[in-house]
């Protein structure tokens, strides 16, 4: 997990020196690593979370070797490296990001759909002044942003857009989502709790310059479910578990140590041994337990991470 913010202001709204405030109040989404940018349109920060290439070359702000563009990232791309080795790219460090930005200085948007995995990206194109923002196909990576017409500002969460002026002295509450919020314990796809702060939707962009706002989606569900189901039931489990190998393998890159949660249901004990039976070492499993028995799983995950032979903890 990483943190991201920024803004785009053509009236100059937001000042540089709030960056530094918006970094701050995300630095528990990037203990390791903290960057900026600014020019007289755009501001970036981004807090690290060190996953994958753990050196300083790859933190961020990133930008291409001609310094056309600028990255600023929350997620993770798994199949960065096939897509390095696909179309070839010149890469300096180890990581991801780098990945993701040659991919979209190449491609596009039409970059988004080779990406598997999560993320919140914020790319800035330095020749044109224009804004490019991504959320991921599921919405996994929150990715906030405030519009008023003019100004725009963007976050991995709220409270680091309140912490600019301008959005905090002009914030009022949006009672059509507090009701939804109360009703279902939710908002809606695009609405937050303010007036005039936004969730980008899942699987859409958002780009801007001096002179154009849009807000448009590079992937639909929709379109993607097939008309033709599977009925035979060996093909059918087939194909399941090539799809869940091939996730949980994607999964298992990492420059740090990792584990899974074990609450010993179905899911995350499928996950757990696939994991381990990927791996030549013992997988670090935790479990939460509770002193109420009708809530406390741990029994059950211990079962399962004697059987798998983990190194198991339990708290």
């Amino acid at each position: 997990m990483c943190g991201i913010a920024g803004y785009f202001s053509i009236n100059n709204v937001f000042q540089a020196n709030e960056l530094i405030a918006m970094g701050q109040s995300i630095a528990h989404r990037g203990p390791d690593a903290d960057g900026f940018f600014n020019d007289n349109f755009v501001g970036f920060v981004h807090r690290r979370l060190k996953v994958i290439d753990l050196s300083h070359h790859a933190n961020q702000p990133m930008f291409t070797p001609d310094n056309r563009y600028a990255i600023i990232y929350n997620g993770e791309v798994y199949n960065f490296d096939d897509l390095r080795r696909e179309h070839q790219l010149q890469v300096s460090t180890c990581s991801d990001t780098e990945v993701i930005l040659l991919m979209f200085a190449k491609f596009g948007i039409d970059a988004c759909n080779q990406f598997n995995g999560m993320f919140a990206i914020a790319i800035y194109d330095l020749h044109l002044n224009q804004l490019t923002l991504i959320r991921d196909r599921m919405g996994i990576k929150p990715l906030y942003y405030f519009w008023d017409g003019n100004n725009l500002a963007f976050a991995s969460e709220i409270k680091a857009l309140l912490t600019l002026q301008f959005i905090r002295k002009n914030k009022s509450l949006n009672y059509s989502a507090l009701n939804q919020f109360l009703h279902l314990g939710y908002t809606g796809i695009d609405e937050s709790i303010y007036t005039n702060i936004f969730k980008l939707a899942a699987g859409s962009y958002l780009e801007m310059s001096a002179e154009s706002f849009s807000i448009k989606p590079y992937w639909e569900i929709q379109k993607k479910i097939e008309k033709e189901t599977i009925t035979d039931f060996y093909q059918a489990k087939e194909t399941l578990r090539d799809l869940v190998e091939s996730s949980v393998r994607y999964r298992l890159k990492s420059d740090v140590p990792y584990g899974t949660f074990l609450s010993g249901g179905i899911d995350s004990s499928l996950v757990t041994a696939v994991a381990q039976r990927n791996l030549s070492t013992k997988l670090k499993t935790f479990t939460i337990g509770f002193e109420d028995s009708k809530h406390n799983e741990s029994e059950h995950a211990k079962k399962v991470a004697d059987y798998l032979g983990t190194n198991h903890t339990q708290l």
